[in-house]
């Protein structure tokens, strides 16, 4: 699983002509103010995705002369672009619910920094690699998913579909929260992982930040 394969407008009636032209009036200017805020939130999720996509780019040059300046341009890129907390949060549900508030924190922190060691591993990978986008869909008044495919001529990974989904946070600002590869979510195959860990032991929540520290001393 790769976390960086790893949203935005003098003339006298009847009163039976008047009422349904003002509903009239306002109910299309309303439709177009709709349509208009779907189209700009579309099309910023799309610059989103665009601009994340060239700052990967950019850090995979970076990292594959130099892993450790990789790695920081990876942590910036993953505070820029994307929702750690809410991707902690789905990735470990339903233990997350039971969990206190220090051990959110703490799993949290501890997650980011083990999506930066998948992806900084795997700089080499994703040589060659580029990312077409040919479809964003709003789903809700919140979420946006941005459908692309890989494009690797000679690769067998030419044209795997690969969707980025994204949601619009309290503060206006588009953040993505799970990216699919070949219909595969990332957030669902590490929640198993995550669910068949907390199942062995008993339901504990801590249980996945042990399991996390000792993922990160090993490396």
């Amino acid at each position: 699983m790769l976390f960086l394969l790893k949203i935005n407008k003098n003339i006298k009636l009847p009163h039976f002509i008047i009422f349904p032209l003002c509903a009239y009036l306002v109910f299309t200017n309303t439709l177009h103010a709709f349509s208009q805020n779907d189209f700009d939130l579309n099309k910023k999720a799309e610059i989103h995705v665009i601009k994340m996509m060239q700052d990967i780019e950019n850090l995979l040059q970076v990292g594959k002369v130099n892993p450790k300046e990789g790695r920081k341009l990876l942590s910036i890129l993953l505070d820029e672009y994307f929702d750690s907390l809410l991707i902690a949060k789905y990735s470990s549900m339903p233990a997350w619910r039971k969990a206190t508030s220090k051990e959110k924190d703490e799993f949290t922190t501890l997650f980011e920094e083990y999506l930066i060691n998948l992806a900084a591993n795997r700089f080499n990978e994703f040589k060659d690699v580029k990312y077409i986008i040919s479809k964003i869909d709003k789903r809700g008044s919140k979420m946006f998913l941005v459908d692309g495919f890989i494009k690797a001529p000679g690769s067998k990974r030419d044209h795997t579909p690969v969707s980025w989904r994204l949601i619009l946070n309290e503060n206006n600002e588009l953040k993505i929260i799970d990216i699919e590869i070949a219909k595969i979510s990332m957030v669902v195959a590490q929640n198993d992982e995550f669910t068949s860990i907390v199942r062995q032991n008993k339901g504990k929540f801590s249980s996945l930040i042990k399991v996390l520290k000792k993922e990160l001393n090993s490396e």
